[in-house]
């Protein structure tokens, strides 16, 4: 097996998916975390200049669902054939609608246009994906997982418990009437190599 190297800043925000792929397979890397003041001087010698990208031995990976697909296949975490891969890219993808609007919300400097932004995201647009995932996760195995069989978490359902635990999490009681997702979240939090992550990783805002 290569050598992994992942490298991001000190904060969950892209790298994490990658982060909890590594724990719930159980494979070791090393977790390279570098400052705003050291990406500034490295980010001329990288090819895109830009973060997370993930070494895999001599071999380097560039944007986050590039990192996360490779990582999920290597890992055998992205279904059994083409249909199963399309549908877990779906979820991710609808998943990537949510984070651009949490991020409009973040990197808005106009006080007024924040709040009419908050407001969408948290009235409108989270609520109207968490309702099609929750009945997209009633439907398959009873609550078990998003897509695959009982016993086969996906990249579809690390991704969800990220973004429903680190993201969605930043906005208290979106979740509250979504009881199927919040025991979701609570089940893949419990996973062993997935617990024993969270309570080790370094504390950070986001």
């Amino acid at each position: 097996m290569p050598a992994y190297k992942l490298v991001y800043f000190n904060s969950r925000g892209l790298g994490e998916v990658a982060r909890l792929l590594f724990a719930v397979s159980g494979t070791e890397y090393e977790d390279k975390r570098v400052t705003k003041e050291e990406w500034i001087e490295q980010k001329k010698e990288t090819p895109f200049g830009q973060l997370p990208m993930l070494w895999v031995g001599d071999d380097i990976i560039f944007q986050s669902n590039a990192i996360y697909r490779y990582l999920a296949r290597v890992f055998d975490l992205y279904g059994s054939s083409n249909m199963q891969a399309a549908r877990i890219d779906s979820i991710c993808e609808c998943w990537r609608d949510v984070l651009q609007a949490v991020l409009n919300i973040i990197h808005e400097e106009d006080e007024e246009r924040k709040g009419m932004l908050q407001k969408l995201a948290v009235t409108k647009i989270i609520p109207g994906f968490l309702a099609l995932l929750q009945a997209r996760l009633a439907k398959n195995n009873d609550g078990q997982w998003i897509l695959l069989s009982r016993d086969k978490i996906s990249l579809a359902d690390i991704v969800s418990y990220h973004m429903l635990s680190s993201v969605v999490g930043r906005f208290p009681g979106v979740i509250d009437n979504f009881p199927t997702l919040q025991a979701y979240v609570d089940r893949i939090g419990e996973i062993p190599n997935i617990k024993a992550w969270v309570e080790s990783r370094p504390e950070t805002e986001f």
